[in-house]
């Protein structure tokens, strides 16, 4: 039942017409390289709480312009001296747009949500806030439950977009 209101409450925020042309979220693809660091714990006193480094490629699609991203995410954790791969769904969702300059944002605010699967049986499921800086860099802090594991994952990660479109020409006076 709660995953039927979450579905339809989605899907208001992605039909929701928007008044004036978005700059931000374009059509097409992006190709961000993110590499961050966190820790993971179990809330347990008697466990320790381990260093993690991420390092993650998440290609991603606008569904709707403006507001909907969708894509994938793969990459490698290392934690407990050991390197684990891990790789699942990706979805952001626009929030908020910061101050224009020239017609186009200097940055925007995203709610992040994934859904991950590691190569040792991790299930990783949260997501947190994401800030996009000029559409060139990303900085992100982000919360995930291992359901499999009993533990949390607390991330920060900073990314580059690779792959990134060249500007049009600029006419010549």
């Amino acid at each position: 039942m709660k995953i039927k209101w979450l579905t339809a409450f989605l899907l208001l925020l992605c039909i929701a017409p928007k008044v004036q042309a978005q700059s931000e979220f374009p059509k097409g693809w992006i190709f961000p390289l993110e590499m961050g660091g966190g820790m993971v714990t179990s809330f347990h006193g008697a466990d320790p709480d381990l260093f993690v480094a991420t390092l993650a490629f998440s290609p991603q699609v606008t569904v709707v312009p403006g507001r909907l991203r969708l894509g994938l995410t793969g990459g490698g954790a290392f934690y407990n001296k050991r390197i684990y791969g891990t790789g699942g769904g990706r979805v952001s969702l626009m929030l908020s747009q910061g101050p224009k300059v020239l017609e186009s944002t200097v940055l925007n605010i995203q709610l992040v949500g994934e859904y991950l699967f590691g190569t040792k049986n991790q299930r990783l499921v949260g997501g947190g806030f994401a800030t996009e800086i000029g559409q060139m860099a990303t900085i992100s802090a982000k919360v995930h439950r291992d359901y499999a594991w009993n533990s949390w994952w607390f991330t920060g990660s900073l990314g580059i977009h690779c792959f990134k479109k060249k500007a049009p020409k600029l006419p010549e006076l």
